[in-house]
């Protein structure tokens, strides 16, 4: 049923018995043993076959479906690592806490953030940036994001929005070859990114920033 979660195993069949109507949307997250591992909570646990739709695991799926899309700023693997804790959280019915941030802790987290914002404009998963600081992915998000507030992938995103922002405002180039500097894949999901971020398109933002401050007015007006 809709929201409902299947758990699958190595080795393991499933057959869909119902019949799929028009529009049918599944979402599939492979889970590697060293994060089932860090995560950690009793074996039968993960033994679990379905889990019926629990809010608090259709919310982070519908996140994921967003992130698919590109339509968040969450990362895909992000969303992976919350719904695999946030599942076995539900069914144990502990929640796990993460321990007191040291100070240690927090200039690591820091370093990450100076390393990705530097590092930005080239392709970053949370699996390589959580190896450069010798951390596993799923301790690496939930320290980043307990130190910062945000997870990894949201603040390499607004680093690269920054760093867009910076070059609309000096550069004169095209805005396609701006989207691919700063690391976007694609000119579509850096406006879609730029414009919920800014709430104008690259294109206006850049005319306000060249002295054009008529649309910055008529923006202010309208709000």
């Amino acid at each position: 049923m809709p929201g409902s979660i299947l758990v699958g195993h190595p080795c393991d069949e499933y057959i869909c018995t119902h019949e799929h109507s028009g529009g049918d949307e599944c979402l599939s997250f492979h889970l590697a043993a060293e994060l089932v591992d860090a995560i950690g909570y009793r074996a039968e646990i993960w033994r679990t076959i379905c889990v019926p739709p629990l809010p608090q695991l259709m919310v982070l799926a519908e996140l994921g479906q967003a992130a698919a899309e590109g339509w968040s700023e969450v990362g895909l693997d992000e969303v992976g690592m919350m719904l695999a804790a946030r599942f076995v959280e539900s069914l144990s019915g502990v929640q796990r806490r993460l321990r007191e941030v040291r100070a240690g802790d927090r200039r690591r987290a820091v370093e990450a953030a100076r390393w990705i914002d530097a590092n930005s404009h080239e392709p970053i998963d949370l699996e390589c940036a959580a190896r450069e600081f010798g951390l596993s992915p799923f301790h690496f998000l939930r320290l980043f994001a307990k130190v910062l507030g945000v997870t990894p992938h949201q603040y390499l995103i607004r680093s690269r929005l920054r760093r867009a922002a910076r070059l609309l405002a000096d550069d004169t180039g095209p805005i396609t070859a701006i989207a691919l500097e700063v690391g976007f894949s694609d000119l579509s999901n850096f406006v879609r990114t730029f414009h919920r971020a800014a709430g104008m398109s690259p294109r206006r933002f850049r005319a306000t920033a060249k002295g054009n401050h008529r649309i910055l007015e008529d923006r202010l007006h309208y709000d």
